[in-house]
């Protein structure tokens, strides 16, 4: 997973030489801003929702307050792959070891349970032997990253299961509600690739888009219609590409699944405008 951005690089590589997992600081700062950001986004947005009326038009969101800070994170793990910071911004909160509760200790939570998983995908390559199996060709190296995410999701997954057959809105048994904990993290790492695809320049011939990423993720995870992970998916989405629009428009289903898939079509299609 690697953009080049000018004299900077955010980066999480497996090298053949030396055989080794390389993360740059880049990298590490651009997940955690990114980690802290989806935390109080998706709190901000899950809380909205609940307070709404289901017979009133969607919820106006909160312009100021923790929205606000989340996304403010959000533009910092972007400008943390561009630009080198000799001296913290004041625009969001500084990072704090002793925050263990709030937002601040959620964030942490996202980022290095994602920072887990993109580290298994590293891993994943040099388990699977992809530099020496690699042919130059880019079909091969999507293929190759593909699956690496899955042996990662399988790793990262670890026989937790969704009760498929549960009641909508019924409460999950522990290894259902674990299963969400891990697939929350494993989108929030692929959804901050989406950062980077939206905007100007973002084409990547080397590497999957997320949306590829997601859809196989989601098929590996087989989380429930009304999984948190993929609720949460969509508020991302919501945030990064289009805000103010009504999500998901004109739709008959309130599950939280049929709202990512909503959220990763319109992805898709300002990944593709962007290009």
């Amino acid at each position: 997973m690697s953009f080049n951005r000018s004299a900077f690089e955010s980066e999480f590589a497996a090298t053949p030489e030396p055989r080794q997992v390389r993360i740059t600081w880049n990298g590490i700062a651009s997940l955690w801003a990114f980690g802290y950001g989806a935390a109080r986004v998706a709190c901000a947005m899950f809380e909205a929702q609940r307070a709404a009326n289901p017979e009133d038009p969607p919820p106006e969101l909160p312009v100021g307050g923790e929205l606000l800070t989340g996304t403010r994170f959000l533009e910092l793990s972007v400008r943390l792959t561009k630009h080198r910071f000799d001296h913290w911004v004041d625009w969001v909160p500084g990072p704090d070891a002793l925050d263990e509760t709030g937002p601040g200790a959620e964030g942490s939570q996202l980022f290095l349970g994602a920072l887990g998983w993109i580290r298994r995908h590293e891993f994943a390559h040099h388990i699977l032997n992809h530099h020496e199996l690699r042919s130059g060709m880019p079909a091969d190296s999507k293929a190759q990253e593909l699956e690496a995410d899955d042996r990662a999701t399988i790793w990262m997954k670890s026989g937790h299961t969704a009760e498929l057959e549960r009641q909508f809105r019924v409460r999950p048994l522990p290894s259902e509600m674990e299963l969400e904990r891990r697939a929350l993290v494993i989108l929030v790492g692929v959804i901050r690739l989406a950062q980077f695809e939206v905007g100007p320049h973002g084409k990547n011939t080397t590497h999957p888009d997320a949306v590829t990423k997601l859809n196989a993720m989601i098929q590996r995870l087989a989380l429930a219609q009304d999984s948190f992970a993929t609720e949460t998916l969509s508020y991302l989405v919501k945030v990064l590409i289009d805000p103010g629009a009504d999500w998901p428009a004109d739709s008959e289903s309130s599950h939280a699944i049929d709202a990512a898939t909503d959220a990763m079509i319109r992805l898709n299609r300002r990944r593709i405008n962007a290009g």
